[in-house]
């Protein structure tokens, strides 16, 4: 694809960008949107241009929106449980005995309800989705109904948790650096967000299921998450690769849609879990050609 230049400056540093991807349809919702993204010429970040307004963000998630939505097969409802025990392991690992946790995007409360089974009392949540935040209160748990940039308070938190978040932020620089005014001193924010420079993002290009039109507004690659985090104030002690196969398995789903061989409305066919299990080993030619389609970041706030 020739690239299109523009005056669009990159969000992260300045610069100018150039039109990446255009023509993406939403293969999961089948929502209707006419945004663009374009990639920085400089540092490489992959953002949407015209960004929704903050009133159209909640039309992007419908209730059936798979983080609100529990799965009903088994297989994927397996999927689910251990990656929610995998992200407790690691909030755990980060908090003090009677540490505070905030996570950012905590949906209906999964993570928040089992880190008070581990005894974890001083948690809360922010959610977007009202229908989210309803199911979040029936389980008796704190969470503000809003955006971060909307959320108040005094207190200040050990943890911050943000599992595949920033990607769908209208301004993920201001968003990391209110992250930072909540931290404690020597407080840490743990980020985890698809990786467009992952062999299957190059791979797929605008066909890559984790472009995820039209909801993730930015994407970043290694360099562009550390970038974004420093700009912020932060202390970034590590970028690792997080294995799952998630962009494999919605990027052939997606590519068997486009082509009419499957004519599923449901964001997830009945196959889906069965592509997560198969393109697990993929994960092992992720990790020699840039790294997963996941990964995550420790960022610390100094002392």
């Amino acid at each position: 694809m020739t690239a299109v230049h523009t005056t669009v400056a990159c969000p992260l540093c300045g610069a100018g960008s150039s039109l990446r991807y255009s023509g993406v349809e939403d293969l999961e919702y089948f929502m209707d949107a006419s945004f663009d993204l374009y990639r920085c010429e400089a540092c490489r970040l992959v953002f949407m241009h015209p960004l929704p307004t903050r009133a159209e963000l909640p039309d992007l998630y419908p209730a059936t929106y798979h983080n609100f939505d529990p799965p009903k097969n088994p297989v994927s409802r397996l999927l689910l449980d251990r990656y929610c025990e995998h992200q407790c392991a690691i909030a755990r690992r980060h908090l003090p005995d009677d540490g505070s946790l905030l996570e950012i995007g905590c949906a209906s409360g999964d993570i928040l309800e089992r880190m008070q089974a581990h005894g974890y009392h001083d948690v809360q949540g922010i959610e977007l989705s009202l229908e989210a935040c309803e199911r979040a209160w029936q389980r008796g748990l704190k969470v503000f109904h809003g955006t971060l940039e909307e959320f108040e308070t005094d207190q200040r938190f050990d943890l911050i948790f943000m599992s595949h978040v920033i990607e769908h932020v209208l301004d993920p620089v201001a968003t990391v650096a209110k992250i930072a005014s909540l931290l404690k001193p020597g407080g840490v924010l743990y980020i985890e967000t698809p990786n467009v420079g992952s062999l299957d993002a190059r791979l797929w290009r605008r066909s890559w299921g984790l472009i995820h039109y039209p909801r993730h507004l930015y994407l970043f690659d290694r360099s562009t998450v550390r970038r974004l985090l420093e700009r912020g104030g932060l202390s970034v002690e590590g970028v690792s690769s997080q294995v799952n196969s998630c962009g494999w398995a919605l990027s052939l789903q997606s590519a068997l849609r486009r082509r009419r061989l499957d004519r599923s409305r449901k964001p997830r066919s009945a196959y889906y879990p069965l592509l997560l299990l198969l393109f697990l080993p993929m994960n092992l030619l992720d990790l020699c050609f840039g790294g997963t389609a996941f990964m995550s970041a420790i960022a610390r706030k100094p002392e």
